[in-house]
């Protein structure tokens, strides 16, 4: 992303505050997040790409629940997987998260 691309700071904080909010077994796509505060889709996910400590990361998927971080290394993949794993999150046998999960309004 270039400079002139780049969201304002505060978007990127309440992208952050938003994604706190997501409670621990559920996910919310990017596109709601960003519907939630005000920004697109693209926008979450720069800022997912610069996450600070203590936001979960993780708890942020595609609105069909395939893991997107998938396209920047399959480790990173793995990791949201297990991440979730651990919260309870189930997959569906195309490795996406099952629709249950999926955070409402």
């Amino acid at each position: 992303m270039d400079d002139d691309d780049a969201p304002a700071p505060d978007a990127f904080d309440a992208v952050y505050e938003h994604v706190r909010g997501i409670p621990t077994g559920m996910v919310a796509s990017y596109g709601d997040v960003g519907a939630a505060v005000g920004v697109t889709a693209r926008t979450v996910g720069w800022a997912m790409r610069y996450t600070p400590e203590g936001v979960p990361w993780q708890r942020v998927v595609g609105s069909d629940g395939y893991l997107r971080i998938a396209k920047r290394s399959p480790h990173l993949k793995a990791l949201q997987r297990s991440l979730l794993e651990a919260e309870g999150v189930t997959f569906d046998e195309n490795g996406r998260v099952n629709r249950k999960h999926f955070r409402s309004g």
